[in-house]
């Protein structure tokens, strides 16, 4: 099984993160529903969790696009990201780990957030409920924001976001190349954009089509290059 950690070799430019390239399965359907449902919130504060590759950020980077918040490196908030949000602009935090931010500035972003009737993205790993924090109110905070998991991508996610990928390059390969392909690399999003990537970028410097045999040669590579 090939890991996204092991694609050494990035060839290719940044994946488009806009809303119609977001492919919604069962997987992902709450999460792109809470996005889409935005400013129309049930709490100031949304969390999306879910494991690296799973798609975050690029629900994260849609939001983005809609609300134009201000984006915050949660391990250095400041007074001006403080000011932002009293100042009635909406919130995004994407990466929030344990333990890598300051509780009592993150009490207040999030009072702050409330108090200007705004809103406030956060996305993570790991839920919250399980982390452990010394502010009580901090926990209740949390407690209180709408938290949605994303799954792990399933094969209908999985097949369909190869097949557009391919298509997005104007690469026309058959469902039994995108079927082969699946089955073979690990089972993150991350993953199936380096890998396409890849394919695209070695099948445009030998001249080859992509066939089952050509992807198989390329896996093995990418194998190789750990």
């Amino acid at each position: 099984m090939v890991e996204a950690n092991q694609l050494l070799l990035d060839l290719g430019g940044a994946p488009s993160l806009t809303r119609d390239d977001l492919v919604v399965s069962a997987a992902n359907l709450n999460a792109a529903s809470l996005i889409d449902n935005w400013p129309h919130w049930p709490s100031p504060w949304a969390i999306l969790i879910g494991s690296k590759g799973y798609g975050k950020s690029h629900l994260a980077e849609i939001w983005y696009e809609a609300a134009m918040p201000h984006r915050i490196q949660p391990s250095k908030i400041s007074d001006d990201d403080l000011g932002e949000a009293q100042n009635g602009r909406p919130i995004l935090i994407d990466g929030l780990f344990e333990g890598k931010f300051d509780e009592a500035r993150m009490f207040h972003l999030m009072n702050a957030v409330r108090n200007a009737r705004q809103t406030m993205l956060i996305t993570t790993e790991t839920a919250p409920s399980l982390w452990h924090l010394e502010t009580a109110d901090l926990r209740s905070r949390f407690k209180a924001a709408t938290t949605v998991e994303i799954g792990a991508p399933d094969d209908a996610l999985l097949r369909a976001v190869i097949a557009k990928l391919f298509a997005d390059r104007q690469i026309s390969v058959g469902p039994d190349i995108v079927e082969y392909l699946a089955t073979r690399i690990d089972r993150s999003l991350d993953s199936v954009n380096r890998v396409v990537d890849r394919l695209d970028n070695e099948a445009l410097v030998s001249k080859a089509r992509i066939t089952k045999p050509f992807i198989a040669r390329v896996l093995e590579t990418i194998e190789c290059e750990r």
